[in-house]
């Protein structure tokens, strides 16, 4: 095996030295390198596992943020319709308040006409009475005029007791 080692050129000293250099470089490496470096690392995958966590325990909360989003919207829509439907109902009560109301004022309004109508009419009558008495009191002031006292006396006479056998009878 010497001569195979020779053969290719490599020298026990010397090798003997590069695997002492290698093993001192290994564990120099190790201590001051490579286990920081691990340090590092783990820290790290710790850190990045948080994050995930935190981002799994956001992406939970976000969901339900958004179901509880959901159900306030929906007993919105749902207050807001009963509103709506409320608003209905009591503008169409009001609607009906305002039609008997307004027939109301103007039954009063014809009543108050009809009322006034009845009063000119018995005016009107009373005027036309009036007239026609005036009228036929000149009328018969001027035919009683050409007539005779006694004539007069008889007619009148006459009148008033026609007039008195149609009350009694």
């Amino acid at each position: 095996m010497a001569e195979f080692i020779e053969h290719f050129g490599v020298n026990g000293k010397l090798f003997l030295a590069q695997v002492v250099n290698f093993i001192l470089l290994l564990y120099v490496l190790r201590r001051f390198a490579y286990k920081p470096i691990l340090r590092v690392l783990k820290v790290r995958w710790e850190e990045i596992e948080k994050g995930l966590r935190y981002t799994d325990e956001a992406e939970e909360k976000l969901k339900k943020v958004l179901q509880e989003k959901e159900i306030i919207l929906q007993e919105t829509r749902r207050e807001a319709l009963n509103m709506v439907n409320d608003a209905e109902d009591i503008g169409k009560s009001r609607k009906e308040e305002i039609i008997k109301e307004a027939e109301n004022k103007s039954e009063a309004i014809i009543q108050t006409a009809r009322k006034s109508i009845e009063e000119e009419k018995a005016k009107m009558r009373d005027e036309v009475y009036r007239d026609a008495e005036e009228f036929l009191a000149m009328g018969v002031m001027k035919v009683l005029g050409k007539m005779s006292p006694e004539e007069r006396d008889k007619i009148l006479i006459r009148e008033a007791l026609k007039e008195l056998r149609s009350e009694r009878a």
